[in-house]
């Protein structure tokens, strides 16, 4: 089994990520006030479901993010400060990579977590499900600029304020891509799987059994990887830890944070 390798080379140093982080620091404790839902109506809502709001509405947001303090004048300024813009997108181009350029020259993509507020009366499944987030197939090796892409990773939480529930960032992460990237693959690999027409692919059921019956396997053996990118499974340390430290876990440790 591959186990990721060190930082590749001309990767981002681990100085710079922080520095980079310095910078989106006036984000923490922001209020994304642009959506809120009565506390009441909570109890009809999963974490999953408001997940996908927010994660939404982040990615709209961020490069006019001054616009969500426009009441506090010295929050705003510092906000404006973030110096992030969105990059280029061909006419008509929904997903495209990455989301953002920085001043610094640093190319950004930004990945939404939602953390559960447990206080919250909310409709939840019995085991907590994975994030959602994924780094996906159209980022790859070939079009990461090893020195310049960082992934950031802004988690959430719906907090009560007068009486109405809104998403919060309340803490950051800021990786090297291309060290994700790698990671990713090597995941793929170990899953066992492969590319397949550019389309990532892992062992079915029934290559498995060939497999171990020591039958030889094909292409037509493989089945599209469903889970390919989740960054809850992405074996790359930093962001291990950080999702760690909001309650998910990686499949494979077979361990479960709180329900929610």
């Amino acid at each position: 089994m591959l186990e990721p390798p060190g930082a590749p080379e001309g990767a981002i140093a681990a100085e710079e990520l922080e520095r980079l982080r310095c910078e989106f620091e006036p984000l923490l404790g922001l209020k994304l006030d642009w959506l809120s839902v009565p506390e009441s109506a909570l109890p009809g809502f999963e974490p999953s479901q408001v997940a996908v709001l927010i994660n939404t509405l982040l990615d709209a947001a961020l490069p006019q993010i001054s616009l969500l303090s426009l009441e506090d004048a010295e929050n705003a300024e510092r906000l404006m400060q973030l110096g992030l813009r969105k990059s280029p997108r061909e006419i008509g181009q929904r997903e495209g990579y990455p989301d953002y350029v920085h001043r610094s020259g640093k190319r950004v993509e930004l990945k939404g977590l939602y953390v559960d507020n447990s206080v919250l009366e909310m409709k939840r499944p019995p085991t907590r499900r994975e994030p959602s987030a994924r780094i996906k197939e159209n980022v790859t090796l070939q079009n990461v600029d090893s020195a310049n892409d960082a992934l950031l990773v802004a988690a959430t939480q719906l907090q009560v304020i007068e009486d109405k529930a809104c998403p919060v960032i309340v803490d950051l992460g800021v990786f090297s891509m291309i060290e994700c990237i790698v990671a990713r693959e090597i995941r793929l690999q170990n899953s066992p799987g492969k590319w397949i027409d550019k389309v990532p692919m892992v062992l079915s059921k029934k290559g498995r059994s060939k497999v171990r019956s020591g039958i030889a396997i094909t292409d037509a053996d493989y089945k599209k990887d469903t889970n390919f990118g989740k960054l809850n499974r992405i074996p790359h340390p930093p962001l291990v830890e950080f999702l760690r430290k909001h309650g998910y876990f990686p499949p494979e440790s077979r361990k479960a944070g709180p329900a929610g």
